[in-house]
């Protein structure tokens, strides 16, 4: 199932704006050239030129094996030695173009230097931002494939920690303190067997914020936040995030988890084309009605070819249907600890449909 790159949006946006190009470079693991040049299995540096009349890709490495996948009209080397960006200005003057030139707000620091010391404009746009927003039937299912491996992760997550016992103040697992690093080996290893990177697994223990680093030994009763972003081979995440408790005796945290869960269910309905305001209201209002402040860092966000991306929650975007976002509700309390749940979720005309399904209990 093939996903159109947007050529077209791109070079209406250059009849628009009275552009000659859109140019940008960057390396393979760039959203902006995952998304226009499918080449995220070619290592080393890219770019891209979109005319009104041609679209090309320029490859450093096995540029090849990026003609397999480009779904423009050209793919060529790059420059070698040459700096990519200078190889685009190069590109650009041999087309005898002169002008304005669009980039992304990303475009490295050199590239555009290297475009306005040859004589051209260069100017920002959103314009593949803006095409990325609403995902396509097959970049949703993608994502879905994705969020299966972040399902399997959280359950190697919960398996581990409902096999540890507590032993002299802490948790144990396979005769050793269960620690935040031991945790997170198990869950990428679990992800990597179903064929899909890591990406990001973060721990939170206790009060911590969720990290990527924390090697915290995990005590009895507290709060232990799993925060996962698998990355698929195309470039899509996942996203899920669940909150865990070992011997845990109910109170504060159980309804920071009800509180959670509510927000959540009241939300996803929400989902829908200009809804973010909707959407937003429910998380926080479901969490002030168990006795809690609502979170600043609380909300929704976008979850695509970037593990955090447009459209967010707060930042007045709209929803159209195929939006895909992360669901994110926060509890914290200094001395009882974090209570975190996320899911992924696209908005379809009829509210939010949840993509992947993982159990929101608080006991693994």
């Amino acid at each position: 199932m093939s996903r159109p790159a947007p050529f077209e949006q791109v070079r209406e946006e250059l009849r628009d704006r009275e552009a000659c190009a859109f140019v940008h470079v960057g390396r393979e693991d760039d959203p902006t050239l995952r998304y226009l040049g499918r080449a995220g299995r070619v290592d080393g540096e890219l770019g891209v030129v979109v005319t009104a009349d041609t679209s090309m890709l320029l490859a450093a490495d096995a540029p090849a094996a990026a003609r397999e996948t480009f779904p423009g009209d050209s793919v060529l080397p790059a420059g070698g030695e040459i700096p990519t960006g200078e190889r685009v200005g190069t590109v650009l003057d041999d087309l005898g173009l002169d002008g304005t030139v669009l980039t992304p707000r990303t475009i490295p620091h050199d590239a555009a230097l290297y475009l306005d010391e040859a004589g051209y404009a260069v100017a920002s746009t959103a314009v593949v931002d803006d095409a990325r927003v609403g995902k396509t039937d097959a970049e949703r299912l993608r994502q879905s494939t994705v969020q299966s491996a972040a399902c399997a992760g959280m359950r190697r997550a919960a398996a581990v920690l409902d096999a540890s016992h507590a032993h002299e103040g802490r948790l144990d697992w396979e005769d050793a303190p269960l620690t935040a690093l031991r945790l997170r080996r198990e869950i990428d290893a679990a992800i990597a067997a179903e064929g899909m990177a890591p990406g990001y697994t973060a721990i939170g223990v206790g009060g911590e914020p969720a990290t990527p680093r924390s090697e915290t030994t995990i005590e009895p009763g507290q709060t232990v936040v799993v925060d996962l972003a698998p990355q698929g081979p195309d470039g899509y995440h996942g996203r899920l995030v669940r909150t865990f408790v070992v011997d845990g005796d109910g109170g504060w945290t159980r309804r920071a988890q009800l509180a959670a869960e509510g927000a959540l269910d009241a939300a996803i309905p929400e989902l829908a084309p200009n809804g973010a305001d909707a959407v937003q209201t429910e998380l926080d209002a479901e969490v002030t009605a168990y006795g809690f402040d609502p979170s600043a860092e609380s909300g929704g966000y976008g979850v695509g070819l970037a593990r955090r991306e447009r459209p967010t929650l707060d930042g007045g975007d709209e929803l159209p249907v195929g939006t895909v976002l992360a669901l994110d509700v926060r509890v914290s309390n200094p001395t009882e600890g974090t209570v975190r749940l996320a899911d992924l979720v696209a908005v379809t005309e009829d509210g939010g449909e949840p993509l992947g399904a993982f159990p929101r209990s608080l006991s693994p």
